[in-house]
């Protein structure tokens, strides 16, 4: 049997802008996914064309690709400007387009690879075949999915499978999500969410019992999968995704250092497995810390079996404290007097860190440090009662946040540099020692002389001056035939540029992106004979059509009836969110677990605690989901 040649597996960073894709890259990502100035699910993160352009200039230095977001559903005003954009992009040297709207796959796009983005609702390998079939070159699952399914998923398909492992959560499925739209008027699905998943709720049964009171029920911890690398690798997943596009610099220099260093790790236990998907050896400055960044605690997402912990037998899978940043647990608080207060802790504090505080009852509270006296004792910047006993983070790390302002990484390729005594003078020659075959080499004619006084350091010395290049001679060599000849340092200075330039081009002509010919072809496949998405999909309004396009896409497959998206023509029965997190399992009931039976009276009801508007809870429990309905 062939050998197999090693996956490569990819880190995907996020990034607002280009600032702070261009630290993503220094700080190790294989791709970057970034907004296009419209049409993206994130409205406030779109970024001009001109500025993704630069970024694909500076990406493709290292092999890094840039793939852009254009992934909201499109109404039929914006399908030629969305396709003009998708041109854009593509001239600016983009990737690939991260795209939900299957309207697009029928209009005139350039030869750029396609992404189906989480928005498609991926759950199932029917779905990944279909969409494989189709063209689309990378998958990204829905964040729902077990090992398990993304392994049977896998095993259908070729495709790249793409999965999140860091960053925040949705608590819909992505893609199936109506209620910033229903009480909002506010489209998720097309980048404009208000968040309703992170206020606060009571949770009242139908007689009116009040079974929680004022928790943010529906906010989810944020994800945190860097133990389970491994796990997600074998289960076949190949592309790593950071979340979030909106997250500052400082966020994304932690948190994409942080999944560096634990890939690297991965791919040096199993070389002949997996390899890196990008060019570069990065050289971080810092201890990366993913609790030192903006989170709202930590879950797996339940990425393995549920196990003993939470009283319906797994850790719970929101903060119904706060939906803001928990930061780093520190330990417990000793006493409070005041504006001073200690903590039972290990960790050093410094004025203007930021504390948080989660006390016995549930109470939450915040408050900044002035000062730190010798005893440890901190003298708070207002005074504050907090209660004995209660856990404190920090959720602003003041010499962190300085530390990460600075430069954190550094980011070149290596080389081998190589002079060699030719017939008519010298050759220098340079070669990519992770690409052996891209080399360069420059000749200087010039009549061989022995030298008065011969320095063999001196010169591999100035053969390893690349200066502020992306290159790093890793290896120097001379090759003079045994003889000691004489080349001045200022030719021999000439000499390394001419080559290193040369080699530059090449190298450069070498990452430009590649045309695609599956998103030309996608408009002219026969959708009839395409493998049919999982057996209960139905192109309803969760099938987020919004334009004629995408109700021919439909209709060209066989479907007699496309209803319309939610946001053209409002159902008042719509299932407005599909989630894993289940409020029935959070408080201990849950009928899977065999746990004793409910003493509250169905429905359960979400009321806000702002105003009192309810959403009903529907409790499908063969498919270990919640359902949430205006009530």
């Amino acid at each position: 049997m062939p050998v197999q040649s090693p996956r490569p597996i990819e880190l995907l960073a996020p990034a607002k802008d280009l600032a702070t894709a261009l630290e993503a890259i220094a700080h190790g990502a294989d791709a970057i996914y970034i907004g296009a100035p419209q049409f993206g699910a994130r409205s406030a993160a779109g970024v001009s064309v001109e500025d993704i352009g630069q970024l694909c200039l500076r990406a493709h230095r290292f092999g890094v690709k840039v793939y852009v977001a254009l992934n909201t559903i499109l109404y039929d005003h914006e399908i030629e400007p969305a396709r003009q954009l998708a041109w854009q992009l593509y001239e600016a040297g983009a990737d690939a387009l991260i795209i939900q709207d299957m309207g697009l796959t029928l209009v005139s796009l350039p030869p750029i690879a396609l992404h189906a983005s989480t928005q498609c609702d991926t759950c199932s390998p029917e779905d990944a075949a279909q969409l494989e079939a189709m063209g689309f070159e990378q998958i990204v699952l829905a964040r729902e999915l077990n090992l398990e399914q993304i392994r049977q998923v896998a095993q259908r398909i070729s495709t790249p499978i793409e999965v999140f492992v860091h960053g925040a959560l949705c608590v819909s499925y992505s893609g199936r999500c109506y209620l910033s739209q229903a009480l909002s008027e506010r489209s998720a699905n097309r980048g404009a969410c208000a968040q309703l998943c992170r206020l606060p709720y009571h949770l009242v049964d139908a007689r009116g019992v009040y079974v929680r009171r004022d928790a943010h029920l529906l906010s989810l911890k944020d994800l945190h999968r860097a133990d389970l690398l491994v796990d997600l690798l074998d289960a076949g997943v190949s592309s790593l995704k950071i979340e979030g596009r909106l997250k500052g610099v400082s966020y994304v220099k932690n948190i994409t250092s942080y999944y560096r260093q634990r890939i690297d790790e991965v791919i040096e236990r199993f070389p002949d497995r997996y390899c890196r998907a990008s060019y570069g050896r990065v050289q971080h400055r810092f201890v990366p810390d993913p609790s030192r960044s903006f989170n709202r605690g930590f879950t797996s997402y339940e990425l393995r079996p549920k196990r003993a912990g939470h009283p319906s037998g797994q850790a719970s899978l929101i903060n119904p404290h706060s939906p803001k940043s928990q930061g780093q647990y520190l330990g417990l608080l000793v006493w409070s007097r005041g504006q001073r207060c200690r903590i039972d802790t290990s960790e050093i504090l410094v004025a203007g860190d930021g504390l948080l505080y989660v006390a016995p009852s549930g109470e939450v509270g915040g408050v900044a440090i002035n000062g730190v006296e010798a005893n440890r004792d901190l003298i708070l910047a207002r005074p504050c009662t907090i209660p004995r006993g209660s856990k404190i983070y920090r959720n602003y790390d003041q010499a962190f946040e300085r530390k990460l302002s600075g430069a954190t990484a550094e980011r070149r390729c290596p080389v081998r540099m190589r002079l060699e005594a030719i017939e008519a003078g010298f050759r220098l020659s340079v070669r990519s020692l992770e690409l052996p075959k891209i080399e360069a080499s420059s000749e200087l004619i010039w009549a061989h002389e022995e030298a008065k006084s011969f320095d063999e350091g001196r010169l591999l010395s100035e053969l390893a001056k690349l200066g502020d290049t992306d290159f790093f001679a890793q290896e120097t060599e001379l090759d003079l035939g045994g003889r000691h000849l004489f080349i001045p340092l200022s030719m021999l200075s000439s000499l390394r540029r001419e080559a290193i330039e040369t080699f530059t081009h090449r190298w450069d002509e070498y990452h430009r992106s590649k045309p695609s010919a599956k998103t030309v072809q996608m408009p002219s496949i026969d959708r009839r004979s395409l493998p049919a998405k999982r057996p209960d999909w139905r192109p309803d309004y969760r099938a987020n059509v919004a334009n004629r396009f995408a109700r021919e896409h439909y209709e060209l497959m066989g479907y007699k009836q496309v209803q319309e998206a939610y946001e053209l023509s409002a159902q008042e029965a719509a299932e407005l969110m599909c989630t894993k997190h289940c409020l029935r399992y959070e408080i201990g009931y849950c009928t899977r677990q065999g746990r004793t039976a409910m003493p509250f009276v169905e429905p359960l009801y979400l009321e806000m605690v702002s105003d009192g508007r309810r959403l009903r809870l529907e409790f499908d429990c063969a498919a270990c989901q919640m359902k949430i309905y205006k009530d």
